[in-house]
This record gives structure tokens, sequence and C-alpha cells, in this order.
């Protein structure tokens, strides 16, 4: 878990010097206010993951704003290439699930120099993406897919909605 937790922040390091993935900018979607303290507690009937309160608690009790200008968001690991996640408002204590799951996120290629298999989100934007990878070998060496989602909060309705989707591919040797 903290080998996770690290290397998302150093890949987080490196997102926030760049900015921009997939040629698509977090800056073309600013955060409005971005307060740097938490001043709520957490709303427990808010939580869409009831067996997850001592992950959400200590989460959000050493996290810091990271997402959104207002939001601490918490990962965990829920199997060998599987991450979930929510975010929790620290105005409100009001928790929101990421759009973090099987469908659209794996670890598959965390070994690769390249963006792959991370979750991009920078505390002063409203963009997160996320992306999958799946490697198949063939004759030539190892086909990797990339499918990258890119998913804006909207702070009115509280919720995400998929942007755009892009997906590339390369084949390593």
């Amino acid at each position: 878990m903290k080998a996770f937790i690290l290397s998302l922040t150093l890949f987080s390091s490196s997102v926030i010097c760049s900015q921009s993935v997939e040629g698509l900018d977090f800056m073309t979607y600013p955060a409005r206010e971005i307060e740097f303290k938490k001043t709520a507690k957490i709303n427990w009937k808010t939580n869409p993951y009831k067996n997850k309160v001592k992950e959400i608690k200590e989460g959000f009790e050493t996290g810091t704003i990271s997402f959104g200008g207002n939001y601490v968001t918490v990962l965990w690991l829920c199997g060998t290439n599987c991450v979930q996640g929510v975010m929790i408002d620290s105005r409100t204590g009001l928790i929101y699930k990421l759009p973090i799951n099987s469908l659209n996120t794996s670890n598959q290629c965390q070994d690769r120099d390249d963006i792959f298999d991370r979750y991009l989100f920078l505390p002063n934007s409203k963009l997160l993406v996320t992306s999958i990878c799946k490697t198949k070998k063939e004759a030539q060496g190892f086909k990797v897919e990339q499918e990258f989602y890119f998913y804006l909060w909207n702070e009115a309705s509280k919720k995400f909605s998929l942007l755009k989707k892009t997906k590339k591919e390369r084949l390593d040797k």
C-alpha cells in the first residue's frame, strides 16, 4: 500500500510539471475555489463503500486537498489489478465515489516508463483521468494497448461526466 501511495505521489509530481495528458491540459478545467484546509467531519451517511470505513477515515485524516480545490481523495487496493476510491468534500464532509473501476482502470503496466495505468488529478483542477492497459504477446514482441478516460467534475450537480476517451497502441520488443 505504501508503495502504491509513493508511486502515485511521484507520478502526480511529474504530472504537475507538465499539466497535460494526451493533449488535454488540466488547467483548461480549473477549480473555482482552492481551500487547503479541512473544516468538516465525514458524513458517513453518504459513504458508497460501507465496508471501507477504516480506509476512508485514515485517508481523510492523513490526506490533503488533492482534487477540485476542496476535495481529499482516498484510494485503496481492492485486488491485484484493482483500485477504488472516493473524494471527500473538505467543507461539508460529503463522500463522492470516484469514477475508478475495473472497466476504466488497471495496474497491469505500472512498470512502463511512460504514462500507463495511473490515476491523474490535481488539487487545482476539476479534470480526472483514468486509464486501462492491455498487453498481448505477438510474434514481434508485446502489443500494448492503452485507453484514457477523461472525466470532468461538475461542482453544481456533484457528478462526473465523461469528456472524452482516447486510445493508443505501441509494440514493445
